[in-house]
C-alpha cells in the first residue's frame, strides 16, 4: 500500500514539473512574439521614410539640400536624442573629412520628437562655403533618429550620400581684377585714401566697441556677425528666405527664454536681405550652466514647418 502511494505522489510531481515547465514556455514564447513584432513594427515604419539628398555649387560652394519623407499613410513620431537631427559631412576624394556641418554648434541636450504626418516632408539645407578647394567630396547628410513611435531603432542608420565637383576658379577674370586694382592704386593715390576713409569707421567701431564673432550660414542666412554677452546681443547677417519672412526663438535647453519671433526683411528669396536683432534677456533668466541658442529658421511652404534651421550659440554659461 505505502508503495502504491508513493508511486502515485511521483507521478503528481511529475505531472506538476511538466506543466510548469510548459507555462515557462508559453510565457517565454509570448514575450518573444512580442519583442518580435514591436521589432518588425519599427522596421515597417523606417522602411516608409524616405531619405533623398542633392548638392548644387557654385564657383566654390556647394549647397547641400536633404529631406525626409514619410511615405506611410500614417503620422509617425521620431525622437531624437538631442535638440540635433541631423548632421552632414563632406569627405574629399581620399576619404578625408572636409567639413562637418555639427562642428563648433551647440545643441539643446533634451530629447526631442519631431511628428511627421502621412507624405509630409522635413528637409533642410546645409551651406559649404569656407575652406574650399577644387576636388572630388562626397556628402553624407545623416538624420540622427533614434526612436519611430517611442521603438528604438537600434543600429538602423538614416543617411544619404552625394557625390559632387567643385571645379577649378577661372585664373582669368582674377587676374584682370588684380590688374585693374594694381592701375587704380598707381594712378590715384587720392582716390585710394577715400576708399580708406570709407572703411575706416567701420573698422574702428568694431576694434573700440565689443567682440565680433562671425557664424556660420547655411542656405537660407550667411555673413551673420555676433556681438554681446550677459543677456544682451545683436546679431546681423542676410537672409534668403520665402516671401521676406524668417522666425527666431532663444533657449537654453531646457526652457524656451524667448518664443516665436517673426522678422520681415526688404526682399524674399531669391534675393539676400540684411537684417539686425537686438536680442535682451534679463539676468535672473539667464542658465547658469549651459549654452543660451538662438534659432534662426523659415517654415516650409509645403507643410508650415520649421526649416532651413541654423542654430546661433549666443553664450556659454559655466556656473563662474
Amino acid at each position: 500500500m505505502r508503495k502504491w502511494f508513493l508511486s502515485i505522489l511521483m507521478l503528481a510531481l511529475v505531472v506538476l514539473a511538466a506543466c510548469g515547465s510548459s507555462e515557462d514556455t508559453e510565457t517565454g514564447s509570448e514575450s518573444q512574439d512580442e519583442n518580435q513584432e514591436e521589432s518588425t513594427d519599427v522596421e515597417a515604419l523606417a522602411e516608409q521614410l524616405t531619405l533623398n539628398s542633392e548638392v548644387e555649387t557654385d564657383n566654390q560652394e556647394a549647397s547641400i539640400r536633404f529631406s525626409l519623407t514619410n511615405e506611410g499613410e500614417e503620422a509617425v513620431e521620431l525622437g531624437f536624442a538631442s535638440g540635433q537631427q541631423f548632421d552632414v559631412h563632406i569627405a574629399d576624394e581620399n576619404g578625408e573629412n572636409v567639413y562637418t556641418y555639427s562642428a563648433n554648434r551647440s545643441f539643446t541636450q533634451e530629447q526631442s520628437t519631431k511628428e511627421l504626418d502621412a507624405d509630409a516632408v522635413m528637409e533642410n539645407a546645409v551651406q559649404w562655403d569656407e575652406n574650399v578647394e577644387p576636388g572630388e567630396y562626397e556628402a553624407t547628410v545623416t538624420f540622427l533618429i533614434d526612436t519611430i513611435n517611442g521603438e528604438d531603432v537600434g543600429d538602423r542608420e538614416f543617411e544619404s550620400t552625394s557625390m559632387f565637383t567643385i571645379e577649378e576658379a577661372e585664373e582669368t577674370s582674377s587676374d584682370e581684377g588684380t590688374e585693374g586694382s594694381t592701375t587704380d592704386d598707381a594712378g590715384d593715390d587720392s582716390s585710394s585714401n577715400e576708399g580708406d576713409s570709407d572703411e575706416g569707421p567701420s573698422s574702428e567701431n568694431s576694434s573700440e566697441g565689443e567682440e565680433t564673432t562671425s557664424i556660420d550660414g547655411n542656405d537660407a542666412f550667411r555673413n551673420l556677425e555676433l556681438s554681446g554677452e550677459n543677456g544682451n546681443y545683436t546679431i546681423s547677417g542676410e537672409a534668403r528666405v520665402f516671401e521676406g519672412s524668417f522666425l527666431y526663438r532663444v533657449e537654453d535647453g531646457h526652457n524656451e527664454l524667448i518664443g516665436e519671433t517673426p522678422v520681415q526683411v526688404d526682399s524674399g528669396a531669391p534675393s539676400w536681405s540684411e537684417f539686425s536683432l537686438d536680442i535682451s534677456i534679463p539676468e535672473s533668466d539667464l542658465p547658469d550652466f549651459g549654452t543660451l541658442t538662438l534659432m534662426l529658421y523659415e517654415n516650409s511652404a509645403k507643410d508650415g514647418e520649421p526649416t532651413n534651421v541654423n542654430y546661433v550659440p549666443l553664450e556659454q554659461f559655466n556656473g563662474e
